[in-house]
């Protein structure tokens, strides 16, 4: 019962912190600013100074490739664009060729999109630099804070677009078309602003998953001692009697 409902008040932190940063990356900080409607039903109103564009005004596709040698890059929803771990078996069940000469080359700063699976939202700004999988798309990016931009692309607001523009026969195999990705539009505040908004977000998700790992540790000790105590049972340690 302990467990569950660690287990419960952890999924509720996540819950705060991907709302938390879906308000205030379409609402900002101010709550007495003046809005306007933003014309998409699932995200309502926006500050009324906030500039709305489509992603191709700040989205260039580019295609570098044989650089083999590089390290190997994966995009997931949790995390964004991660190094991926080539010795793990668990990880790399998607098959590695030898010939990486045909792996798209991706720097740092650029936007990344997994476009068979960007309506989960695996897509983010690259940390690193490293090869993808030519099935990926590789941008470049032209925003004025990048942190900004990968903070909001990423929110809850954002994937319905992708979802919109992906399509194919089985939604494990839908593809985002190129055209759709750039049709997306994007709330874009001033500057100011969107540092503004990265420092308060950052600080709010420190907080919290600063509680998240506590929660964490907690219920991989009582896994851990549940576990202890079925094997003690097991083995007649314990008399159950």
């Amino acid at each position: 019962m302990r467990m569950l409902q660690r287990e419960r008040e952890l999924q509720l932190l996540n819950e705060l912190k991907e709302s938390e940063i879906a308000n205030v990356i379409t609402r900002g900080l101010n709550p007495d600013v003046k809005m306007k409607d933003s014309g998409i039903p699932w995200i309502g109103m926006i500050p009324e100074h906030w500039k709305c564009t489509q992603l191709r005004s700040y989205l260039r596709m580019v295609s570098i490739k044989n650089k083999p040698t590089e390290q190997l890059l994966s995009v997931v929803r949790e995390k964004g664009v991660i190094v991926r771990d080539v010795e793990s078996k668990e990880e790399n069940h998607n098959y590695i060729p030898d010939d990486l000469s045909g792996y798209k080359y991706v720097s740092e700063g650029q936007f990344v999109i997994n476009k068979m699976k960007a309506w989960q939202g695996s897509y983010a700004v690259s940390k690193y630099n490293g090869i993808v999988s030519p099935a990926y798309y590789v941008c470049d990016l032209k925003f004025p804070d990048k942190d900004f931009f990968n903070l909001a692309i990423r929110s809850k607001f954002y994937i319905p677009f992708f979802t919109q523009f992906s399509k194919g026969i089985r939604v494990g195999q839908w593809d985002l078309s190129p055209i759709g990705l750039k049709s997306i539009p994007f709330f874009e505040p001033p500057i100011e602003e969107q540092k503004a908004i990265v420092a308060y977000i950052e600080d709010k998700c420190n907080k919290i998953n600063s509680l998240i790992s506590e929660l964490e540790a907690e219920i991989e000790y009582l896994k851990e001692y549940k576990q202890k105590l079925i094997a003690d049972c097991v083995t007649g340690q314990i008399n159950v009697q």
